[in-house]
């Protein structure tokens, strides 16, 4: 292979690594909207934090489903 074959394959690598980069920082500042408090915080208590919310939201969940156990609803029936 020459040296301008070289050059265009560096070249073509750099903009996929540039493309995957934009694509990862535009889904973790989607991210950072969703997560409550995390706009400005740095990736490692992003994940932290989004881990959190997480575990918040599914013990939520579990929270309603044993309320609705509870007062007479199943999950199974067509209340």
């Amino acid at each position: 292979m020459n040296m301008e074959s070289w050059k265009m394959i560096r070249s073509t690598v750099k903009k996929k690594q540039k493309l995957i980069r934009s694509s990862t920082q535009r889904k973790l500042d989607d991210l950072r909207k969703i997560i409550p408090g995390c706009k400005e915080v740095d990736i490692e208590t992003l994940f932290q934090k989004t881990m959190e919310e997480i575990l918040e939201l599914e013990m939520q969940a579990d929270i309603l489903k044993t309320l609705l156990t509870l007062h007479g609803f199943d999950q199974n029936s067509s209340h």
